[in-house]
């Protein structure tokens, strides 16, 4: 690719692939706290560009940047949602997002967009921090091109292929070989560091030895290992001679409850043994589109950011980066402009025991969520007071601030219920009894459509 190929402009600076020019700063724009939580997950309602900008103005920089934005594919994406109750099929569908781009390919509108907030993302570094950019064949190879630039060749730390399906159907039969892989590009700051993990890889029980310590262990031939290598493992006791004098590498064996006997491996680039979210647990999959599997984040999460370390995800989509943090024991921030997206990650948070706070940075024309008037009422009886929510019917979540604060302040939710996922979904109840609650009582619920149903009720 030639300077000059693809330009792209954004109000901060005017960039060419092959160029640099300084990046001018951009006042943050205001957010508004929708409802508050806990410390360890925030979520942003707003373009990534924005979101990044309003965390760097308090400060925030991060471990793990993961951006997995759209990938220019000409199409709108459906989340469905499967209803609670009976087991006969009900479903909810809602567009998420839509990735269609203006011009012949749209290739350029793609790259015009996703570059300054790649650029801003990098900006959110911690100097030992790495950025994850999540992309497929449609432009991995012309982002490469991008992160060069903002990084440097030399911040180029690894490109990870997942394998995120198998290859079936009419993608098995098409005359090409099938396109089920992803790519993932690692870039890092200066003192960036990344520690693969190791999986286990079965042995069969005819190739375990067992050497005069009792250790088993398996063998690979000696390969390119220099004499000095040689003799260094030797003194560390991992080099097997045979009868004829030739020269093995020992690699010593774990064994499971069950007695079988594995070797462990460092994790390379090719990701293999993280299965697509289809054969996750139903209870994982969200119905969001373009979701991907917990095990995938959590590998990221954990191989490049210490406990207690921050994790940001700028298109967090249904929130996978953000539950893998938290039930890392890390902090997340996540933002999306879909708010289909904010509301799937808040129900799936609450589900993994973490009541996220939720902001709000001008990403629709009034600056805030979809909204709509919830229908509740109150029923007195001598145990309290009874809630009931009657509209909307069968919400994705719903909740209730009985602390008696004004509309105007940030929502706290007090209780709160979110729908279950699994083959057999529970349906949300319907009521809950207050015993020590004070007027007014606000309630809200999160519809599949990311509107946010909201009243108060007093006595």
């Amino acid at each position: 690719m030639r300077a000059g190929d693809i330009r792209l402009t954004w109000p901060s600076r005017t960039w060419e692939v092959g160029g640099s020019a300084d990046r001018a700063s951009k006042p943050a724009r205001a957010s508004r706290v929708v409802e508050e939580g806990g410390e360890d997950a925030t979520l942003i309602f707003g373009d990534a560009l924005d979101a990044a900008e309003l965390l760097m103005s308090r400060g925030v920089r991060a471990h793990v940047v993961y951006v997995d934005p759209p990938y220019a594919s000409q199409a709108d994406y459906v989340a469905e949602a499967r209803l609670d109750g009976f087991a006969d099929g009900r479903t909810r569908r809602s567009v998420a997002f839509n990735d269609k781009w203006r011009g012949p390919d749209g290739v350029g509108a793609y790259l015009d967009m996703l570059a300054p907030r790649l650029e801003a993302a990098a900006e959110l570094l911690r100097d030992d921090g790495s950025l994850w950019v999540h992309l497929d064949w449609r432009s991995a190879y012309l982002v490469r091109a991008i992160l060069d630039e903002i990084f440097g060749r030399d911040a180029f730390i690894n490109e990870i292929v997942w394998r995120r399906a198998p290859n079936l159907g009419r993608q098995a039969a098409s005359a090409q070989f099938g396109r089920t892989l992803d790519t993932i590009l690692v870039y890092g700051k200066k003192d960036a560091k990344i520690t693969p993990p190791t999986r286990l890889e079965p042995i069969e029980a005819s190739a375990v030895r067992v050497d005069d310590a009792g250790r088993a262990f398996t063998t690979a031939p000696r390969g390119d290992y220099t004499d000095a290598s040689i003799e260094k493992l030797e003194r560390e006791g991992r080099v097997h001679r045979t009868s004829s004098g030739r020269v093995y590498i020992k690699y010593f064996l774990v064994k499971d409850a069950a007695g079988n006997h594995f070797r462990e491996r460092r994790v390379d680039a090719l990701w293999t043994d993280v299965s697509p979210l289809r054969h996750q647990k139903a209870s994982e999959r969200t119905g969001y589109p373009t979701q991907k599997p917990v095990a995938l984040l959590d590998r990221i999460v954990r191989c490049a950011s210490p406990p207690g370390g921050v994790i940001v995800d700028l298109f967090s989509g249904s929130g996978t980066t953000a539950e893998a943090a938290v039930l890392a024991k890390r902090r997340a921030f996540a933002s999306d402009k879909s708010p289909i997206a904010i509301a799937t990650a808040r129900a799936r948070l609450l589900r993994a025991g973490v009541a996220p706070t939720i902001e709000s940075i001008g990403s629709s024309e009034n600056g805030d969520l979809p909204r709509g008037a919830a229908r509740a009422q109150l029923d007195f009886h001598e145990g309290g007071t009874r809630v009931i929510l009657l509209e909307p019917s069968m919400p994705l979540a719903w909740a209730i601030d009985a602390r008696g604060s004004l509309a105007r302040a940030a929502f706290r939710a007090t209780w709160h219920a979110e729908r279950t996922l699994g083959s057999a979904p529970a349906a949300l109840p319907t009521f809950v009894d207050v015993r020590d609650g004070k007027p007014p009582i606000r309630v809200r619920a999160w519809a599949d459509d990311g509107t946010l149903f909201e009243t108060a009720l007093s006595w």
